[in-house]
């Protein structure tokens, strides 16, 4: 028989004490475990698994989150220094657990009035760092302008945005009225397309098209129909990484030319709009093979959800497919390939900010596809985004076709500023890259109204 004995005021006291801080730090930790077990994909560093969760399980989330969120004393923080050490305890005598760079977001139960903050790293990591070296913020949804959205036919404030200021810039003639947009961008945190123009369009495709072939290529690996060697290797990362047009030529030829790789590409049932026809000339001109933004965002998704063989093969096998593609997808290339998605925009230095994609340019059409993955208060977030400027008749380009190239980019580092944006408010980043050009333009297109989403 246990014996119990009469606790003191002061024991009462401290064990009550004990036991709300502990209740906090439960609350938290069950935010955190349950937002990336019900999440739709736990998305992590680049060649993690990326795993997909049953939509069943999203029902067990929002309690939960009601709990946490219920804390008052809950704090947003981002790091600010370029790198900030994360200790086992407050002071510089506690050992490092990691190092995090610049805009690293986290959550805090601490005062702001420390000199020590306790911190939580999303995956349940936690630790404790210098108050100097973070920014205590809060987030402010976008959802005050979503009320308008569904009466106008926009998938989204993003959608409004973009076709607003596609419209903004034709009035002020800083790009041809001709030169027509094509773009998709998706939430892979839960399918949601965000933007939509012209998805089906058929378009030149130039470079982009050896994404396509990169994935015929695997299949024919797959299947035993091709033995690969180290100098298919070599053919392979210069197709993708350099972007090597006479590497692509022989790595058609290897598959047996340009309509046995469309054959294996029909069997997959992903492209719509395809069309690969031709090898790709010295003076890299391709002007007839065809592709869709639709096309790459359903590789790429793929890809990111490691499906990219196909249900006839195993997981196993798929992710190990998937991971070598997008692997080969995030080496860098040439200095002078730029890509339009990161590059040259307000977020290029961000580290946090992981990128995998593919460029494409002929005279006429300029497009770019890729993966964006975000930090956030609650872990790592990703979209797709495919992006087209084409100009049907590039025939009417005159001069130097470097001049349109570079402008057209220009505009799609715009479109990709504001998506960024978009993105890191939905899921409660501290950014303010892009975003005053996201809120002119949703706002604009909001009061304006004159005109229809197509």
């Amino acid at each position: 028989m246990e014996l119990r004995l009469p606790l003191k005021k002061a024991e009462i006291s401290s064990y009550l004490l004990h036991i709300s801080r502990l209740g906090s730090l439960i609350l938290l930790s069950l935010h955190f475990a349950t937002t990336f077990l019900y999440s739709k994909e736990n998305l992590q560093s680049s060649s993690e698994v990326v795993i997909n969760k049953h939509h069943s399980n999203f029902k067990q989330k929002q309690p939960i989150d009601r709990l946490f969120f219920s804390s008052k004393k809950i704090n947003y923080v981002f790091v600010s220094a370029t790198a900030l050490n994360l200790r086992s305890g407050p002071g510089v005598k506690n050992t490092v657990l990691r190092i995090l760079p610049r805009g690293t977001h986290m959550l805090s139960l601490s005062s702001q009035n420390t000199d020590w903050l306790k911190v939580y790293v999303p995956h349940n990591f936690e630790g404790w760092v210098a108050r100097k070296h973070v920014i205590f913020y809060h987030p402010k949804p976008l959802s005050t302008l979503n009320k308008k959205i569904s009466s106008m036919h926009f998938r989204s404030l993003l959608e409004a945005g973009i076709m607003n200021y596609m419209k903004e810039i034709y009035g002020l003639k800083r790009l041809n009225i001709n030169d027509k947009l094509s773009i998709i961008v998706e939430d892979l945190e839960n399918g949601k397309i965000v933007a939509s123009i012209h998805p089906d369009k058929r378009l030149k495709s130039a470079s982009t098209i050896k994404v396509p072939i990169l994935h015929a290529y695997m299949i024919q690996r797959s299947e035993g129909k091709l033995i690969e060697n180290s100098n298919h290797k070599e053919l392979i990362e210069k197709m993708i990484r350099f972007s090597s047009n006479s590497s692509t030529n022989v790595v058609i030829e290897l598959l047996g030319g340009p309509e046995k790789i469309q054959q294996i590409l029909d069997q997959t049932k992903i492209y719509k709009q395809i069309r690969l026809i031709e090898h790709i000339p010295e003076n890299g001109r391709a002007y007839r093979n065809t592709i869709s933004v639709a096309d790459l965002n359903r590789i790429f998704k793929k890809l990111w959800f490691q499906r990219v063989i196909g249900s006839k093969y195993s997981g196993q096998q798929n992710r190990l497919v998937s991971i070598e593609m997008l692997n080969l997808l995030k080496l860098p290339g040439h200095p002078w390939l730029k890509d339009r998605i990161k590059a040259g925009t307000c977020y290029s230095t961000n580290k946090t900010v992981k990128l995998w994609d593919k460029t494409g340019f002929v005279k006429g059409s300029n497009g770019n596809a890729g993966i964006v993955e975000i930090n956030t208060p609650f872990g790592r977030k990703a979209y797709s985004i495919v992006l087209f400027i084409e100009r049907k008749d590039f025939h009417s380009i005159t001069g130097n076709a470097r001049k349109w190239f570079e402008q057209a980019s220009m505009h799609m580092r715009r479109i990709s500023e504001m998506t960024y944006a978009y993105f890191s408010k939905r899921y409660q980043n501290y950014n303010e890259c892009g975003l005053p050009l996201l809120m002119h333009h949703t706002r604009n297109a909001l009061s304006t109204g004159n005109f229809k989403h197509h």
